[in-house]
């Protein structure tokens, strides 16, 4: 990488680098990107990222077009996927030498959250492996050579829910959020979790948990394996674990994600929610059932301002490890 100060950047992801219910100046990309210009740089950012986002194929191209309109990021739709997200970043070109930075952050969608919350789901590591290896795998493979000047930082996930977490508050944003449970066919959110009650939790907790170290394993194997095929990928590719602590899930003590209100009502600032609740209606047509039920209240298990916060300083801390002559001077 070049010491010049103009820094090309693209970010590629889903609702959590999109940055769900927050302002722009709250979203971990323009707090990096703040970073950057406070050290001097000209610093262009390519953002792609939207709610909803999944990994995808590399070979098999949705030909769904991304939805417009005001607030359509925030409509948790896949499409674009991250690997169209990268085709467009590239603007017809087969490479791109002047991309420095590219942060991506996918696969949670590809596994999909009502499969890790759902007790009954067996096939939850399957499902992971898929995603954070199979898929994950592709999309650094092709982000290394599109972008063969860029660093590459893959963000990881967090426990969503955690042992310090009030259940009641745990209770309400799975109802706010919905979920699908099969063998109780048409039975979604507050029905679902009133008749389970405290025995939902303790399951959800463990697999919310599982969901994030695997994940994390998936990541790091992965980029473990490439260095092996290709040395130069140390010094390109970096996995960067967001750190929440337990203290840090929905409903703990120093919560880093968004919950639900007792009203089912989402956290985030009302103009944010209720636009969303509008391009929700909007593009209905995209969404399945239990989204159109869900996507209101996206913002549930997502970071909150503190939250992408954390992510900011995570991902300059690794730029700093990987450019350290960026931050001299």
């Amino acid at each position: 990488m070049t010491t010049d100060k103009n820094f090309k950047m693209v970010v590629l992801g889903d609702s959590v680098l999109w940055g769900q219910g927050l302002y722009e100046h709250q979203k971990t990309h323009t707090l990096v990107v703040a970073e950057l210009k406070r050290l001097g740089l000209e610093v262009e950012c390519n953002f792609l990222a939207h709610s909803g986002a999944i990994i995808g194929e590399p070979d098999t191209p949705s030909e769904l077009p991304p939805l417009d309109g005001p607030f359509a990021n925030e409509v948790p739709v896949g499409e674009p996927t991250l690997f169209e997200q990268m085709e467009t970043a590239l603007g017809g070109s087969e490479t791109d030498e002047n991309v420095k930075l590219v942060l991506m952050g996918g696969g949670v969608n590809d596994v999909d959250t009502t499969r890790i919350i759902n007790p009954l789901n067996n096939q939850l590591n399957e499902q992971i492996e898929d995603a954070f290896s199979r898929k994950m795998k592709l999309l650094i493979e092709k982000a290394y050579h599109d972008f063969p000047n860029a660093i590459i930082m893959v963000t990881g996930y967090y426990q969503m829910f955690s042992g310090v977490s009030e259940q009641v508050l745990v209770q309400n944003a799975v109802k706010g959020m919905g979920i699908s449970i099969p063998l109780v066919p048409e039975v979604v959110g507050e029905i679902m979790v009133n008749v389970l009650g405290s025995v939902l939790t303790d399951p959800l907790i463990e697999r919310c948990t599982r969901f994030r170290d695997r994940s994390h394993e998936c990541i790091r194997n992965t980029i473990v394996e490439l260095t092996g095929i290709m040395p130069e990928v140390q010094g390109r590719v970096f996995f960067v674990d967001p750190h929440f602590k337990e203290e840090n899930a929905v409903g703990a003590p120093e919560s880093f994600l968004f919950g639900v209100n007792p009203d089912l009502s989402p956290q985030d600032p009302t103009d944010i929610a209720e636009g969303r609740r509008e391009a929700c209606e909007r593009h209905a047509d995209r969404l399945s059932p239990i989204r159109q039920f869900a996507a209101p209240r996206a913002t549930v298990g997502h970071p909150n301002p503190v939250g992408a916060q954390q992510y900011a300083d995570v991902i300059l801390a690794n730029l700093r490890y990987a450019v350290p002559v960026l931050f001299e001077g």
